[in-house]
């Protein structure tokens, strides 16, 4: 199938949300590299992008009350959401709500170099560390450049919703409850040394679905869904077909066949 077989009708809702700091931007080249099946629609984050006159959100009800509304129009048909590091955060949080609220669950969920729900720690101080304590922390993930970081312009704006992210991640409270029933595809990098140093941190993922789960290394640091983009692209595709297939739905080829 190439990109001109499908209609909206036919094309499956591919949710994709952004690392802390990060915008719809990191998904910008996706569209043209997916199947024509597959229809990317990146989330909007508070504080940048064409949200970039809404106020940082650093509270959790507030950011999944937004986002439910960006998707609500989208899922009375089949959907999937994908989230790389804090975005997979989100991402879960996303689909609970979603369920909780509305009774529509994704077919397929994406985790990409995120530890699991289960497995977060608490550190409430992002809001009011001191700057320089936060710029070793942004510096340590090593995504952003060191001109950046040292650029007072640049990091005036764009602390106030890095910080607002940061702090998302690091309130986060896990809560017993049912786990979602959709296949899930679990990726993460080889470098990734906080998230790799304890082999749970990924693997307590399984704990979050009742259906079928599979977990994939990259052989990358943190920030792989920049650096090994068409590689994550072909494990996104491969998974999600696999998925399609396995509810019996037809349309969706197994293999790659996309530029």
């Amino acid at each position: 199938m190439n990109r001109t077989e499908a209609t909206d009708g036919d094309a499956l809702t591919l949710f994709c949300l952004p690392y802390a700091g990060g915008s719809a931007v990191t998904y910008g080249e996706w569209a043209s590299k997916l199947p024509a099946w597959i229809r990317v629609m990146p989330l909007h984050m508070p504080g940048r992008g064409v949200r970039h006159q809404v106020p940082p959100m650093h509270r959790w009800p507030d950011l999944l009350d937004l986002l439910v509304d960006d998707v609500r129009p989208f899922i009375a048909r089949p959907f999937a959401i994908f989230g790389h590091s804090m975005g997979a955060l989100v991402g879960i949080e996303l689909a609970h709500a979603l369920r909780r609220r509305h009774g529509a669950a994704p077919f397929w969920f994406g985790a990409s170099a995120c530890r699991a729900p289960s497995r977060r720690e608490r550190e409430l101080h992002w809001l009011t560390c001191p700057e320089p304590e936060f710029l070793d922390e942004v510096r340590s993930l090593k995504g952003m450049p060191e001109e950046l970081l040292g650029n007072r312009e640049f990091m005036d704006l764009v602390s106030p919703f890095l910080r607002a992210d940061f702090h998302l991640c690091g309130s986060y409270a896990y809560r017993q409850r049912d786990p979602l029933a959709c296949a899930m595809l679990v990726l993460g990098g080889k470098q990734d040394n906080e998230i790799t140093d304890d082999p749970e941190h990924l693997a307590a993922w399984a704990r979050e679905t009742t259906g079928p789960y599979e977990q994939k290394a990259v052989d990358a640091g943190h920030f792989f869904i920049n650096t090994h983009r068409d590689a994550v692209i072909d494990l996104v595709v491969e998974s999600l077909a696999r998925a399609f297939h396995s509810h019996g739905l037809s349309g969706m080829p197994l293999q790659r066949s996309y530029a």
